[in-house]
Parts: C-alpha cells; structure tokens; sequence
C-alpha cells in the first residue's frame, strides 16, 4: 500500500515541459533587451535607452484618443510629437505634455506630478479669470 502511495505523489511532465530551459539567475535576471536601431541594447541606466517609440491611450473611448510620439536619445527626450482626437481638455492636456516633456530623462516623464500641477495651475488661473471678469 505505502508503494501505491509514494509512486502517486511523482509528477508526470510533458516532453515540452521536460525539456524547457529553466531560468537559471531568479529574480536577478535584469531588464528585457530593448530593440534599438538595428540592434539589442540592455540597458542598466537611463542614458543607455535611446531610439522613437509611440504608443496610444484614452480616457473614455468615446471621448477621443492621444497618441504621444517619443524620440530619446541616451535617455532624454529630445522631441515629444502629440496626436489627439477628442475634446479640448484633452487637446490642451497633450499640448501641454508636448512642450513638458523635452529635455526630461525618461524617469522624470514618467512623474505625473509635473502633469498634475500644470494642470491645477491651468484650472486655477480659470477660475480666477471667471471671478474676476465683469458679467
């Protein structure tokens, strides 16, 4: 009976199973390979990400689309390229983005505070002009 019971506990494996490469470095494996200009470049700094990317998001879907353009080079956004479809929130959001985001290394463009105040200053700078302007 104890033979029946230890032969059940083994693990039966497929072949593609079996013969996977395991991962041999854990959780210290580092960063994917990024495609840059013709070749594969792991970076391990900031500086070492150069190249143009693009990627596309929205709020609502039926409110409209931003489509924000990048041109890094050894980690700074040397030129931010912004395409919208949407209301004018929108449009000014990404204008402003577009004039931000030059000449910030990458980790300091992905800090939404900069976004956040510009646009609490925007929106302040409204409401004081609607309090002030005379019916």
């Amino acid at each position: 009976m104890q033979f029946i019971f230890e032969r059940s506990l083994k693990m039966i494996y497929s072949r593609e199973v079996e013969e996977m490469c395991p991962v041999a470095q854990g959780v210290h494996h580092g960063a994917a390979p990024i495609p840059e200009e013709a070749k594969w470049v792991q970076a391990k700094e900031v500086k070492d990400i150069s190249g143009f990317t693009h990627g596309v998001g929205w709020c609502a879907p039926q409110q409209g689309a931003c489509k924000l353009s990048l041109n890094v080079k050894e980690g700074i956004i040397q030129e931010a390229l912004v395409e919208t479809i949407g209301c004018s929130g929108m449009t000014h959001s990404a204008a402003m983005a577009a004039e931000i985001l030059p000449g910030l290394t990458v980790m300091e463009a992905l800090n939404t505070d900069l976004v956040c105040d510009a646009i609490n200053t925007a929106m302040r700078e409204l409401s004081c002009r609607s309090y002030t302007e005379e019916p």
